[in-house]
């Protein structure tokens, strides 16, 4: 398990300038919520105030973008009626239909940095402020689950989600994320030590210690 070092001050050629108790708490909180962070499955039957959910957006809102296109919609659902047709297009998984919200994450082509380019900035930039909203929810106490896993196959269920939530043409849908008070505490599962993902200088040589 790999321990994160929390520098705390800085240090430069003529001051030194040291962090205070409360930025030190927020450098701990911050690195302590992404700890957190599960993809929760299992909710308790207990609705999520509106107020919090527009905090996730605001979180969502604030994220960096190609040229600062921003071409991130978001369509907050909390029908349930709604949210069941959503679970059909990632499969009929059965704990879409159990969230007490779902975010849809719409990367909008049109606002794209580069009209017209096969790239795929405008859903890129839709997973870095779509991952801005679900950091927000594990500190606002919410469990949270990415569903990347549309059934694009199925082109029925995604026309009939995009009439139905009136989404437009352009408008691609990333993902969703499901929401809710955790009613499970998973594991925490296994990952790559930092020396086999993070290199110093050039591919291959190990970070200073």
């Amino acid at each position: 398990m790999v321990t994160i070092m929390r520098k705390t001050s800085l240090s430069t050629s003529d001051s030194s300038l040291s962090a205070t108790a409360d930025e030190v708490t927020k450098i701990e909180n911050f690195f302590d919520v992404i700890t957190k962070r599960r993809s929760i499955r299992k909710y308790k039957d207990i609705e999520i105030p509106d107020e919090h959910i527009i905090q996730m957006l605001e979180a969502a809102r604030l994220a960096p973008s190609t040229n600062n296109t921003q071409p991130w919609q978001y369509i907050a659902v909390k029908d349930s009626e709604t949210i069941g047709l959503l679970s059909l297009v990632a499969g009929g998984q059965k704990f879409i239909a159990d969230a007490k919200a779902v975010i849809i994450a719409l990367a909008n082509k049109a606002a794209s940095c580069c009209p017209g380019n096969p790239s795929l900035w405008h859903v890129q930039d839709t997973m870095i402020a779509t991952e801005h909203l679900v950091l927000a929810a594990t500190a606002l106490g919410y469990g949270s689950c990415w569903v990347a896993m549309l059934d694009s196959r199925n082109s029925q269920s995604i026309v009939a989600v995009k009439q139905a939530l009136r989404i437009p043409e352009n408008a691609d849908i990333v993902a969703l994320v499901t929401l809710g008070v955790p009613d499970e505490v998973p594991s925490p599962r296994s990952t790559m030590e930092l020396s086999e993902i993070a290199y110093s200088e050039a591919y291959g040589f190990s970070l200073k210690e």
